[in-house]
């Protein structure tokens, strides 16, 4: 008879400031016991993940925009879950790819 090894569940369906997304809840490093980083971490404890450099990354995409006009291609290298390329991908509708 197999034995059944009980684990917990690694990608949870969050719903963030980005949009609903898949995290995976163990995205983490614990500094102490109270603050640790990383996205999923961020996303989970937070709603969102590093604003500050989402609006940065955004505004630049916009300034891009303003200086050489429509059709702004940005490529996010992804590295994890797509924060920047949701929130660029929602403020480039109509403008950008």
């Amino acid at each position: 008879m197999a034995q059944h090894h009980s684990r917990k569940i690694a990608f949870v369906l969050a719903s963030s400031d980005h949009g609903t997304m898949i995290v995976n809840r163990f995205d983490y490093h614990m500094v102490d016991a109270e603050r640790g980083f990383g996205v999923g971490f961020d996303v989970l404890n937070s709603s969102a993940f590093d604003p500050a450099s989402v609006e940065m990354t955004t505004s630049l995409l916009k300034l891009r925009r303003h200086h050489f006009g429509d059709g702004v291609t940005a490529i996010d290298c992804g590295a994890n879950i797509g924060v920047f390329t949701v929130d660029w991908a929602r403020a480039m509708t109509g403008w950008g790819r």
